[in-house]
């Protein structure tokens, strides 16, 4: 932040050089017989204001201070030395901020007003090599800082040109990233569509047809062709969702992501999943506490996936003889911690950084700012993961429930 307020501070500090040669140099100029008398303070401080204070106005500040040029040698003032330094530095800004007509009107302006200080007007008689020699000394204290002025817009123009390429270069560079990220999404979800969406909706078509080819099946069997069931036509839905918004990442609003997880059925989600794990045949202990309902869509949603994922790597991992517990609870601060542990033997083959399944959740809440942990436990495999309150959330008191 310090350049944006460095450099006009420093700008109006320049600007108040006039003003403080006036306030320096008129009571040096004080002399017995010969004193500054205040038409010499008036017009000194204000072709010093008039400088300080005429940004906006270069060729008005410049025929100002041209006038007064011819008014100080009128009176014989003392003030001529900062009236002059004034005008220099005034064609300067003209220069800097007007165009060619403008400046040529200043530069004229501000030449009879030197002329007029320099030279006892009229000239009686008039001798023209005195004439032209004055008027080349004249000419060339008004190039000088018309040339500097000059120089100065060149110099911002091309500044200002840089920094208009280096922006379309970056929003050309922004702009080729992403149409590759848009390429890189179409080809995954052009492969998500024909190879997994496939496969997905096959296995949901064939259990849907497994349901009726025994009408005489045990209900285990039956509960267990329905659970498969609607878990492919729910993992269907989702990957289709997926595959729309890959393709079009404007669909991604709040109306998109209401159906993927409403917060106040969190809890009742918990415990599908672990009704589903139990069906698979997986002994388990949860406790779910209610008050998570109370969460938000983004760290819902994430705990949701947390459970999921844990209990998917205990039926895959764990044995067929094992058993897990599920906690989910939530702290005096809004925080909300997740347990989930089992017990079995297969653990110690288990990589200690997981499959992409738990990287994937350690990138996921770890972008909410929480901790997440997974490796062999006590007694097999342990899964704990923290999330942290919401940001302008009042905290909620855990009330744990089984």
């Amino acid at each position: 932040m310090s350049p944006p307020t460095t450099r006009p501070r420093s700008a109006f500090l320049l600007r108040l050089v006039p003003l403080a040669l006036a306030v320096t140099y008129l009571p040096l100029a004080d002399r017995p017989g010969d004193p500054v008398d205040g038409w010499a303070w008036l017009i000194g401080l204000g072709a010093g204001a008039l400088f300080a204070f005429g940004r906006r106005i270069p060729l008005t500040m410049v025929l100002c201070l041209s006038a007064l040029l011819v008014v100080s040698d009128r009176i014989g003032t003392h003030a001529d030395v900062v009236v002059i330094l004034a005008t220099f530095a005034a064609l300067i800004d003209l220069a800097l901020r007007r165009g060619r007509r403008w400046i040529a009107v200043g530069v004229l302006a501000a030449g009879v007003g030197l002329f007029a200080n320099f030279v006892d007007v009229p000239l009686t008689p008039l001798q023209p090599p005195f004439f032209v020699v004055v008027t080349g000394v004249i000419a060339s204290l008004l190039g000088a800082p018309v040339l500097l002025g000059l120089h100065l817009k060149a110099a911002r123009l091309a500044t200002a040109e840089a920094q208009q390429r280096a922006n379309l270069l970056e929003q050309r560079q922004e702009s080729e990233k992403a149409m590759v990220r848009a390429t890189e999404r179409t080809a995954i979800a052009r492969e998500l569509h024909d190879i997994v969406v496939h496969h997905v909706a096959s296995i949901v078509l064939r259990v849907g047809v497994a349901r009726h080819l025994d009408p005489d099946a045990d209900p285990e069997t039956v509960a267990a062709l329905d659970d498969v069931h609607a878990t492919g036509t729910a993992a269907l839905a989702d990957l289709r969702r997926l595959v729309a918004v890959l393709r079009d990442p404007t669909t991604l609003d709040e109306e998109a992501h209401a159906p993927l997880l409403d917060p106040a059925d969190l809890p009742d989600l918990l415990l599908q999943a672990v009704a589903r794990s139990r069906n698979a045949g997986l002994s388990l202990e949860a406790s779910v506490d209610p008050t998570v309902a109370g969460l938000d869509a983004v760290r819902g949603l994430a705990l949701l996936r947390v459970v999921q994922e844990g209990l998917t790597n205990v039926l895959k991992h764990a044995g067929p003889q094992a058993s897990a517990t599920v906690n989910v609870s939530a702290t005096a601060d809004g925080a909300v911690r997740i347990d989930i542990a089992d017990d079995g033997t297969a653990a110690a083959r288990r990589p200690a950084t997981g499959g992409h399944g738990l990287l994937g959740l350690r990138e996921r809440i770890h972008l909410l700012g929480g901790e997440f942990e997974a490796g062999p436990g006590r007694s097999g495999w342990r899964i704990h993961a923290v999330l942290p309150a919401a940001a302008g959330r009042t905290p909620v008191l855990a009330a744990a429930s089984a």
